[in-house]
This record gives C-alpha cells, sequence and structure tokens, in this order.
C-alpha cells in the first residue's frame, strides 16, 4: 500500500495543470485591458484601443495613428471549502491564502496607411494560482497546496480595410506556458506528510492563427467577430522532484524512493487550451454620448478531455480525465461620455462552467459566475488613463449527490466550493 501510494505522488501533482485561480470560463483570463474589463469585457465589436489585438484585431482599422496601451489588472481571488460531514468524521474546512496574482495587457498599434493597420500585443489570456492556508493540515493536500501557471500569448496581427466600414484582420498567437506547484502525500495509514511532490517547468512554444472581422454600416452600428484557434501546449521532460519530509528514522520512505529512482524524475504531457470565439453588436446613441455592446462569447473546451502524464519511470505514468464540455458566455457593457475628457463605464457577464460537476475539487472548484464591473477613463491631450473594478461571484457547488461523493478516490476532499474573486485595472494610452 505505501509503495502505490509513492508510485502515484508525482502524478496526482501534475493534476494541476489544470488547476484554477482563474475568473472566468475554465481558467480562462479573459480581462485583456483596464477599459474592456470595466465594461465586462463586452469588446468585440468596440476593440477602439490595443487590447483589440485579443479581443477583435480588425478594430485596428478604426483606429487613428500610432498607439501605446500598457494596462495591469490585479486579480485577488478567494477560494472556501467546506467538507462533507460524515459519521464519526469532524467537518473539514479550507481557505486559500490572500494572494494579488498581476495579469499585464501590452500593445502597439500604427495605422500607415488608409487601409492597412498592423499591431502586436502581450497578454495573458489564460492561467491560476491558488496557495492553501495551513498547507501541512489542508484536506486537500494530496492534490496541492501551492500551484502557479501562466500562459503568455504574444500576437502580432494586420488589419485590412476590405471596404467602406469593412475591416478584415490575421494575426498569429504565439503561446508558452509556464507551470509551477507543491504538494503533499500523506502515508496512508496514519495520514501524515510523507512526500512532498514539486514540478517546474516551460511549455514548448505553440503558434495557430487569430481572425477578426468588423462592419460599422453606419456611424452608430457596429458588428464585430473574433476567433482564437485553440493550442495544445507541450511539456517535454520537465523537472519532478519527490523529497523525503518523513523524520529520519523513518527509513522506509526513503527506502521506496529509492526504488522509485531518486528525487530527480521526469514527466511529459499535453495541455489543451480552448478555441475562443466571440461575436458583438454594438449601438451608440444618437447625440453621441452612449454606446452600448452585447457579446456572445463560446469556448471549444470539449478539447480539455484528459491529461496523459508520461514520466521517465513507466512506473508512474497516468491519465486524468477532466470530461470538459463547450460553454459560453454573454457579456454586456455600456460607456457614457460626461464631456470631452469623463467617460464612465459599466458592465456585466453571465459566464457558464465548463466543468462536469464529478470534476469540480481542489484542481478546478469551476462554477457558473456572474461579473459585475464598473471603470472611468481620463483624457488629457494624447493620454488616456483608466481605471476599472469588477467582482467575481462564483455559484457554489458540491461534489457530493444524494450524499455520495461524485468521486470513487478518496485523494479528493468531498464537500461544497465557493469562489470569490475581485479585480482591480488601470490602464495608460498615449496617442502619437
Amino acid at each position: 500500500m505505501r509503495k502505490r501510494f509513492l508510485l502515484l505522488a508525482p502524478a496526482l501533482g501534475l493534476l494541476l495543470l489544470g488547476a484554477s485561480l482563474a475568473h472566468a470560463s475554465g481558467f480562462s483570463i479573459y480581462e485583456a485591458g483596464s477599459r474592456a474589463t470595466a465594461l465586462g469585457c463586452a469588446f468585440t465589436a468596440t476593440a477602439d484601443d490595443g487590447s483589440a489585438l485579443f479581443y477583435n484585431a480588425a478594430g485596428l482599422s478604426f483606429q487613428t495613428g500610432r498607439n501605446v496601451d500598457v494596462n495591469i489588472v490585479g486579480v485577488a481571488p478567494q477560494f472556501k471549502f467546506a467538507g462533507h460531514l460524515t459519521q464519526g468524521d469532524d467537518l473539514q474546512t479550507g481557505q486559500a491564502a490572500s494572494k494579488l496574482y498581476l495579469v499585464p495587457g501590452a500593445y502597439y498599434s500604427a495605422h500607415p496607411t488608409d487601409k492597412v493597420a498592423y499591431g502586436v500585443g502581450m497578454y495573458a489570456p489564460f492561467g491560476l494560482g491558488v496557495v492553501w492556508k495551513d498547507p501541512e493540515e489542508w484536506v486537500g493536500r494530496r492534490i496541492s497546496h501551492d500551484v502557479q501557471i501562466q500562459t503568455v500569448y504574444v500576437t502580432p496581427a494586420v488589419s485590412y480595410m476590405l471596404g467602406e466600414g469593412f475591416a478584415l484582420a490575421l494575426g498569429a498567437d504565439i503561446a508558452s506556458q509556464h507551470l509551477s506547484l507543491t504538494k503533499f502525500t500523506p502515508e496512508p495509514q496514519f495520514g501524515t506528510n510523507a512526500i512532498e511532490t514539486e514540478i517546474s517547468g516551460r511549455s514548448e512554444p505553440n503558434i495557430t492563427p487569430t481572425l477578426g472581422l468588423m462592419l460599422r454600416p453606419t456611424s452608430r452600428v457596429s458588428v464585430g467577430a473574433m476567433y482564437h484557434w485553440g493550442k495544445t501546449m507541450k511539456f517535454e521532460n520537465r523537472a519532478a522532484t519527490l523529497t523525503n519530509v518523513q523524520a529520519e528514522g523513518e527509513t522506509w520512505a526513503a527506502a521506496l524512493l529509492d526504488g522509485l529512482g531518486g528525487s530527480d524524475q521526469t514527466v511529459s504531457s499535453e495541455l489543451n487550451l480552448p478555441s475562443m470565439m466571440s461575436l458583438g453588436v454594438a449601438v451608440t446613441s444618437k447625440d453621441g454620448k452612449l454606446r452600448v455592446e452585447g457579446d456572445y462569447v463560446y469556448f471549444g473546451w470539449r478539447t480539455f478531455r484528459e491529461l496523459d502524464l508520461d514520466f521517465g519511470n513507466n512506473a508512474l505514468d497516468q491519465t486524468i480525465h477532466f470530461g470538459y464540455q463547450d460553454s459560453w458566455q454573454m457579456r454586456f457593457g455600456g460607456e457614457y461620455t460626461v464631456n470631452d475628457k469623463v467617460r464612465l463605464q459599466a458592465g456585466y457577464v453571465y459566464d457558464t462552467t465548463p466543468q462536469p460537476l464529478k470534476a469540480v475539487s481542489p484542481l478546478l472548484p469551476d462554477s457558473n459566475r456572474n461579473d459585475y464591473s464598473v471603470g472611468v477613463s481620463y483624457k488629457k491631450g494624447s493620454w488616456d488613463l483608466n481605471a476599472s473594478y469588477m467582482v467575481v461571484v462564483g455559484t457554489p457547488r458540491t461534489n457530493i449527490a444524494a450524499g455520495e461523493p461524485l468521486r470513487s478516490s478518496n485523494d479528493y476532499p468531498f464537500g461544497t466550493y465557493k469562489s470569490l474573486a475581485n479585480l482591480f485595472g488601470v490602464g495608460v494610452r498615449h496617442n502619437f
């Protein structure tokens, strides 16, 4: 039994390739700019600043001059867990430590001719980070007590004005992903921490195309569409380290660890990221002061069905089943121009989860979400400043049905998961 438990130690740790800080569908981060965030990221048909390189690069054709946009969105997630009360057991609880994760968005764009515009952007559309308090005692420590994943896209794109008010954009999403996580594996009989597993590595670069369309038949109506292709992020022979955390007198753990080939291990895997599609319509009032937009966003999460873990030691190989389904979001935003310097924004999002109920766990405590956002912009000369706030309220979910856990493994804590995230954004744009 002890040997089996040690064989699974590093494999269980890699499950966190799919864990979630993220506050949108699955582990996506849709907040690529501060002003867009204030609008609930209903921005596909507007796309009038640098973040168009994510939301809809065809918007570059309707901008003027050269522009630099720099944005930072701080994400402060909160996760809570309340365990399932069974006969003879105490109610187990858990809470994530307070952390602030910074999501970048930096863009440059230019419009050298009447027909051609281009730009390049850097942003982070997929990521996570969660650190559980009291890691040595946390009931979910068999899965994770500290994980960080960052996925960075660099997107160059060109937009061409095909006709009056009609633009087409083509680009390339160049992505790299970094993973680091730490977990404990308790000794099975007494529950004491025996092995600490650390995994760290960067994926191979991945390049896929992106497409944008924008039609503005009148000065008051804009229709936009964007599509980012799905990706497969490959990790080849990345480091996995097993550390014996038992007292020196407990020689059995050291012996079994040596039997696995020692602390230093390698692992290879592939993580599928979904395609993203958005359709949006924006309408401006007759006096030009109010613009409202509604977007429908679709994520192709069904490719995230399972995760194959291929270790250098074949005895550690494992396949993890997630069973995701495609998901969708409805995003609404409005912007009111107070005067030639000040604009106010507000937004609302309904976000459906791609995660089936039986997959709810510390790996991905995902749920349907309601997002509420506000923001303000201030213009002075060639400078635009923006500040935004969004709160993301997750619907509580439980991995128990009719009093029975939906998973057969005892490695997963069973109970109810709650999530909340506060997002604070700032952005600076300069036109020259």
